[in-house]
């Protein structure tokens, strides 16, 4: 009932139209290269190029402008204090010689400080006797009686009694002997460690000696024989010489 029909058409340009556009590309090109070809022809570059730098732009200054009004807010302006006025310091009289020296030279009395008065001496003023304070005391020692008298430290008394060695300077032992090895105990070899108790007296002597740690008899008489012979620098408290408490470990041994 229905027919389908196919109908072939090719498109096909104008001959005329293409062929005017095609010669006017090609006449504007040939104008374009020509005019460059031109410019590039009448252009002379130098065969060493220039030294060039960058420079930066200077620009100028922008102040701005104070505000208006009075900078102080009308505040009054403090005036300074016045100074006080400042007197010269008084020369003291000065002596000076005279030009010319006249032939006879009058005394003149040195001025007095007080009513002090002197008896004796010699031409040049000297006047024998000790020099000190005329409201001084007689018996005091010859100084210097403007000198600073310090008052004297009382130091605190000292206890009498028995100081145990941390509580004073400690003694220093002076002279010592060895405690011999008993002769009986020699081929035994054995060792042995005494410790003894002592009082050292004011003048450095070792009195009431006591063992703490006895050993073997022959080993404590050889130490309490040796020890009572010592010699000691005493303990002292605030500078004054005390009766100290010492402990003294003595060691026996056979090489």
């Amino acid at each position: 009932m229905f027919e389908t029909s196919v109908v072939r058409t090719q498109a096909q340009a104008a001959k005329g139209r293409f062929s005017l556009l095609t010669i006017s590309f090609i006449a504007h090109s040939a104008v374009v290269i020509g005019a460059i070809a031109v410019s590039i022809a009448s252009v002379d570059f130098p065969t060493n190029a220039p030294d060039e730098f960058a420079q930066a732009p200077v620009f100028m200054p922008v102040r701005i402008p104070p505000p208006l009004g009075n900078p102080n807010g009308g505040a009054t302006k403090p005036q300074p204090a016045a100074q006080p006025a400042v007197t010269p310091p008084q020369q003291p009289n000065q002596i000076t010689a005279p030009a010319v020296i006249p032939p006879d030279i009058p005394t003149v009395d040195a001025p007095s400080n007080g009513p002090a008065t002197t008896t004796g001496g010699d031409s040049i003023g000297n006047v024998p006797g000790p020099i000190g304070d005329p409201d001084g005391d007689a018996n005091s020692v010859a100084g210097d009686p403007n000198a600073l008298l310090l008052p004297a430290t009382k130091q605190p008394p000292v206890e009498e009694k028995i100081y145990e060695v941390h509580e004073v300077k400690a003694p220093v032992l002076l002279h010592r002997v060895a405690p011999p090895y008993p002769q009986k105990l020699v081929s035994t070899r054995k060792k042995a460690t005494v410790v003894v108790r002592c009082i050292i007296d004011r003048n450095g002597h070792v009195r009431d000696p006591q063992i703490l740690r006895p050993d073997l008899p022959p080993f404590n008489a050889a130490v309490i024989d040796a020890v009572q012979q010592w010699r000691y620098t005493p303990g002292s408290r605030n500078g004054v010489a005390v009766e100290t408490y010492l402990s003294v470990t003595v060691v026996f041994s056979v090489n």
